[in-house]
């Protein structure tokens, strides 16, 4: 059973007149839907790259499967990509206590010195020196 309230704003919503979004392919004369107009697809998928659906778009039934066929074609010819990603980062909350810092997790600053020396036969006897040396003015450098 439903209340008055419900009938009256069912009664209302019954009169209600929608203006229907237009149709861009109609606008544009565009005939033929083809995968290669990369432009024209773009403007029918959304920022994350999915196809937006008739409402939003304007199109018919017909250039809405047309657009949709086109679209997955384009992303197999990898002329339009399956997704985007969006990296959102998000600020700490507040009052939460127990969580560390984004502070604290930095790395301390430390001197780049490369402890990589060659090994084997191939290897160059005077890289083996120089990277030696370099190590040991690093060291020289971090006692001071």
């Amino acid at each position: 059973m439903t209340s008055k309230t419900n009938k009256i704003r069912n009664a209302r919503e019954a009169n209600r007149k929608f203006k229907k979004k237009a149709n861009p392919l109609a606008i544009e004369k565009v005939v033929f839907i083809d995968y290669k107009d990369v432009s024209l697809l773009q403007r029918f998928m959304s920022d994350r790259s999915k196809i937006r659906g008739m409402r939003m778009s304007g199109a018919n039934v017909q250039q809405q499967r047309d657009l949709a066929t086109a679209i997955k074609n384009a992303r197999e010819m990898a002329l339009l990509p399956y997704t985007k990603r969006t990296v959102s980062t998000r600020a700490p909350r507040p009052g939460k206590e127990g969580r560390e810092d984004e502070a604290s997790l930095e790395m301390p600053d430390q001197s780049i010195a490369s402890s990589f020396v060659p090994e084997g036969e191939d290897a160059p006897v005077d890289a083996i020196e120089t990277a030696a040396e370099a190590t040991e003015v690093v060291e020289a450098e971090v006692e001071a």
